[in-house]
């Protein structure tokens, strides 16, 4: 399997296990959701996952790694966004401020790693 297989099937699970916690939404957060948290607590997850996947990549070139220990990191996103979801949906969250501010934070995250990659890129040739 390729890391882009992975990475679409972890995806695919972090959204179907927000999909079963919104679906089970008084189990999990002890109330009913509206249609815009249900959203949100899947952006969340997927954007939890995302950043755990690019801070990885991020820290692959500085390490050496090769290709292969993609699947494990992708799978380690995955748990740690199921894991953060689990303590959002405990906590009293304003879920559309906490959308507008991983939204920020994920761009911001990805400019960050970008540039440091490029530049630790240029440094070792």
């Amino acid at each position: 399997m390729t890391a882009a297989e992975h990475l679409g099937i972890v995806s695919a699970a972090v959204l179907a296990a927000s999909a079963f916690m919104v679906s089970r939404a008084q189990w999990f957060f002890g109330r009913r959701l509206s249609l815009e948290e249900a959203l949100s607590v899947g952006w969340m997850a997927w954007s939890i996952f995302m950043a755990g996947f690019v801070i990885y990549i991020g820290l692959k070139l500085p390490l050496g790694l090769t290709r292969e220990p993609d699947a494990p990191a992708i799978g380690v996103a995955g748990c740690l966004s199921l894991v953060a979801i689990l303590w959002l949906a405990r906590a009293v969250t304003d879920w559309g401020r906490s959308v507008k501010i991983s939204i920020f934070a994920l761009f911001l995250l990805t400019l960050v790693v970008v540039s440091l990659t490029l530049d630790l890129s240029r440094s070792q040739v």
